[in-house]
C-alpha cells in the first residue's frame, strides 16, 4: 500500500466520502465539507503519482448540501449527486465533471428530496435513486393526541420521519425519464412504512438493482431495520427480496460489486431483534442472481404536484436574525441568546420509527431547525451500547462548527416515576453515560441512583434537566442539587406543559400522555424551595415547536452549561425573544433588593402577544394585554414583603397560542 495523503487541509469537517474509476483508470472522491459556515461538497481526482489535485466545489447555495453519491460512464464522464437546502427544503442537484460540465437538477419539488444514489448503466445511461418525504419537513409538528389535546386543529408541518418512500430516475438525453414499471407497485404490502437509503447497481445483464432499509416489524417497535432487493428487468421491478442477517441501524449502506454470477451485495449485521438486544457488528455477504433483462422501457417523470400546504413560518429567517442579533449587558460581559435543545431522538432509540437516521437530526438542528445549538437525546446514547455511544458521539463532533453551531455532547438517563427521566449534558466527549442503580429510596431521603448520577455530573462538569415531570416519566421532586440540576423541561414538544394544573397546553388526567402525575407540576418542586429555571425541548417525533435559550458568553459547550448552571435561560414554543431583569439582575437569578422588585419585561413575538402574566410565588401577581408583537414594560410588587425572599416568572401568550416561560428570579426585599 502506498503512504496515506492528507487530501485536505480545511479547518472544517470532512465527511461522507464516495469515490469512483473513471474510464482512464483515475480515481475521484466528493464529499460533504464545512466550508466559510455552511456545508458544500467537494471533489478531487487523484493524481498518477498518488498525489491529489486541488479540491474543487461543485455544489453552488449558500445553504447546507448534504449526502454525496458519485458515479462514472465509460466516455469519461463522472457524474456527482447531492442534497442541497437553499429552497427551504432538500432538492436533488447533479454536476457532471469532463470537458464541458454541466449542472442538472434531479428532484425540486416542495418536498423533502436527500440522500441520492447513482449508477451508470452499460448504455451510458445515468441512474438516480434518492429519498422522497414530507412537505414543511422539519417544522411544527407533535403527535397528533398532543395537538388536540391543548386545542389546536392539527400539524401544520411535518416531523423528521412521517412519510418516507424512494424514486428512482434515468437521465436520456438531457431529459429525466423514470422505469415504466411502477415501483410503489413493487414494494406493495410487503414495503409498507418507511423506505430510506437507497442504493443502486447495474448487473451485467443489464439489470437496474436497488436496495433500500425498511422497518419491517408492526407498530415500528424495536428499533429493527432490514436491507431488501428489487430488480428491474427492463419492464417491471421484482418483489422486494430480504437480504438475510441484514437487521441493524436504518443507516447501514451496503456495498454492491456485479460478478459473472450476479449481484453480490456486502453488508453489516449485528443480528439485533430491537436496539437493547444487538450483538457486535459482523460482515455478511448476499449473492443477488441475475436473470437475462430486456432494454429498459422507460417513461417521462412525473413529479409531484405543487405545495399543498402552506409555509408555517413565512418570517422566520427574520424571527432567527432579530435572536441571533440581539446582545444584552450583563456584570460588564455581554451575552447573546442562544437557541436549541438537547432531547432529540432517532433512529438509536426511536420506539416507533418516526424520528428518523441520525443524520436527520443534525439536518433539521442545522436547516429547519436553524438552531445554533443541539444535543442527541437518545436513551444512554443507544441503551448505553459502548459502540452506539461512540458513533453518537463521534457524529456529534463532526457537527461542531462554532460559532455558527455548537453540538452538545447529550443524552437522556430514564428511569420510572418517582425518580424520573433527565437530559443530561456534558463539557465534552469521551464521557460514558452513567448505568443506572439503586432506585428505591424514599421522598423524605431521595434515591440511591439520583445522587449518584448528581455526583457524577459534579465530578465530570455536567449537568441535567428533570422532563415530563408530571407523567409516569417523572418525579415527586424528591431529589434535587442545584449545582449540577439547575433547570428543568417546563414543556416538551411532544406532549404537554408541566407549569401547574390548568396553566396553558397543561394536562389533566384525561388528556395527559404518557400517564398523569400531578405531583410533578413544577409548582410543586418550587413551593418544595427548589430554583429552577425553565427550558424546552422535544423528545420523539415532535419538530420546531420546543426551544431552550440560553444567554451565554460564547458559542460553545461549557459556555451553554454555564448558562444554563445560572439559570440565564427561557423556554418557548416559537422563535420568541423574551428577557426578564431587576435592576442589574437577570432572570435566573437570586438576590437582596433595598426597593421593592421591579420587573424590567422586553419580548418580541412571531405573533402579537396576547397576555404578559406575572407568576409570584406559584400565584398570578399581575396580567397585561398588550396585542403588540413587541413589549417594553416594567413591574414594581407594591405588596412586596419585607425580609421574605419570593419568586417571581414570566410567562408571555401570543394569539396564534404559542408561549414563552423566563426562568424564575429569587429576590429578598430588605429595604
Amino acid at each position: 500500500w502506498s503512504e496515506i495523503v492528507r487530501v485536505t487541509e480545511a479547518g472544517g469537517s470532512d465527511f461522507g466520502a464516495v469515490a469512483v474509476t473513471d474510464s482512464g483508470g483515475r480515481v475521484w472522491a466528493a464529499w460533504q465539507a464545512f466550508r466559510e459556515g455552511n456545508y458544500d461538497i467537494l471533489l478531487a481526482r487523484a493524481n498518477a503519482d498518488g498525489s491529489w489535485n486541488e479540491p474543487q466545489t461543485v455544489s453552488n447555495s449558500k445553504a447546507n448540501d448534504w449526502s454525496p453519491a458519485i458515479a462514472a460512464d465509460s466516455k469519461g464522464r463522472v457524474y456527482v449527486a447531492w442534497d442541497a437546502y437553499d429552497r427551504g427544503n432538500y432538492d436533488v442537484q447533479l454536476y457532471a465533471a469532463g470537458e464541458t460540465p454541466e449542472r442538472l437538477t434531479i428532484a425540486s419539488s416542495d418536498r423533502f428530496e436527500g440522500r441520492p444514489a447513482l449508477v451508470c448503466d452499460q448504455n451510458d445511461r445515468l441512474w438516480a435513486a434518492y429519498e422522497e418525504g414530507d412537505e414543511q419537513w422539519g417544522k411544527d409538528y407533535a403527535s397528533t393526541d398532543g395537538f388536540r389535546k391543548v386545542g389546536l386543529k392539527s400539524n401544520p408541518g411535518f416531523a423528521l420521519y412521517v412519510n418516507r418512500t424512494l424514486r428512482v430516475k434515468c437521465l436520456v438525453d438531457g431529459q429525466w425519464q423514470e422505469p415504466a414499471g411502477s415501483l410503489e407497485e413493487a414494494f406493495g404490502d410487503k414495503l409498507t412504512r418507511g423506505k430510506s437509503v437507497p442504493r443502486l447497481a447495474v448487473d451485467r445483464k443489464g439489470g437496474v438493482w436497488l436496495l433500500l432499509r425498511h422497518h419491517p416489524l408492526a407498530g415500528g417497535a424495536g428499533e429493527v431495520w432490514h436491507s431488501y432487493a428489487l430488480r428491474y428487468d427492463g419492464r417491471e421491478w421484482s418483489d422486494p427480496l430480504h437480504l438475510n442477517n441484514s437487521s441493524n441501524l436504518m443507516d447501514n449502506r451496503p456495498a454492491l460489486c456485479p460478478l459473472e454470477e450476479g449481484l453480490l451485495a456486502v453488508y453489516s449485521s449485528d443480528r439485533r431483534t430491537s436496539t437493547a438486544s444487538r450483538h457486535e457488528d459482523d460482515l455478511y455477504v448476499t449473492l443477488l442472481e441475475t436473470p437475462d433483462a430486456d432494454e429498459a422501457e422507460l417513461k417521462d417523470a412525473v413529479e409531484p404536484p405543487p405545495a399543498k400546504l402552506p409555509a408555517v413560518h413565512p418570517n422566520e429567517a427574520e424571527d432567527v436574525a432579530r435572536l441571533r442579533g440581539y446582545r444584552l449587558n450583563y456584570g460588564g460581559k455581554e451575552l447573546r441568546p442562544l437557541r436549541g435543545e438537547f432531547h432529540r431522538h432517532t433512529e438509536y432509540t426511536a420506539h416507533r420509527d418516526q424520528d428518523g437516521l441520525l443524520e436527520d437530526t443534525w439536518r433539521y438542528a442545522q436547516d429547519a431547525g436553524k438552531l445554533d445549538w443541539m444535543g442527541n437525546g437518545d436513551h444512554d446514547n443507544g441503551n448505553g451500547d459502548e459502540y452506539m455511544w461512540w458513533q453518537i458521539q463521534k457524529m456529534t463532533d463532526l457537527h461542531f462548527h462554532p460559532p455558527y453551531f455548537v453540538s452538545a455532547m447529550t443524552y437522556e438517563r430514564s428511569l420510572v416515576y418517582p425518580n424520573g427521566h433527565r437530559n443530561v449534558m456534558m463539557p465534552r466527549r469521551g464521557i460514558r453515560p452513567l448505568p443506572r442503580g439503586d432506585m428505591k429510596g424514599t421522598p423524605e431521603e431521595g434515591t440511591p441512583d439520583t445522587k449518584l448520577l448528581y455526583a457524577y455530573l459534579k465530578h465530570f462538569g455536567g449537568m441535567c434537566a428533570s422532563h415530563t415531570s408530571a407523567t409516569s416519566m417523572g418525579t415527586d421532586w424528591r431529589d434535587n442539587d442545584p449545582e449540577v440540576e439547575p433547570v428543568v423541561e417546563i414543556y416538551q414538544g411532544h406532549r404537554h406543559n408541566y407549569e401547574h394544573l390548568g396553566a396553558p397546553r397543561s394536562p389533566t388526567a384525561q388528556t395527559q400522555i404518557g400517564g398523569f402525575e400531578p405531583a410533578g407540576f413544577i409548582w410543586n418542586a418550587l413551593e418544595k424551595g427548589y430554583r429552577l429555571g425553565f427550558e424546552s425541548s422535544s423528545d420523539h417525533v415532535s419538530t420546531h415547536m420546543s426551544y431552550g435559550i440560553v444567554f451565554a458568553e460564547e458559542t460553545s459547550r461549557p459556555a451553554i452549561i454555564a448558562a444554563f448552571k445560572q439559570r440565564h435561560s427561557y423556554a418557548a414554543t416559537d422563535n420568541i425573544l423574551l428577557v426578564v431583569r431587576c435592576g442589574d439582575h437577570l432572570m435566573g437569578d437570586e438576590f437582596e433588593t433595598s426597593q421593592k422588585p421591579t420587573l424590567s419585561i422586553e419580548a418580541y413575538g412571531t405573533a402579537p402577544i396576547a397576555r404578559v402574566q406575572i407568576v409570584r410565588d406559584n400565584k398570578y401577581l399581575d396580567m397585561s394585554e398588550p396585542k403588540t408583537r413587541e413589549v417594553r414594560r416594567t413591574f414594581t410588587d407594591a405588596d412586596a414583603q419585607p425580609g421574605k425572599t419570593s419568586y417571581y416568572y414570566v410567562r408571555i401568550e401570543q394569539e396564534d397560542g404559542n408561549l414563552a416561560w423566563a426562568s424564575p428570579m429569587w429576590i429578598t426585599y430588605k429595604p
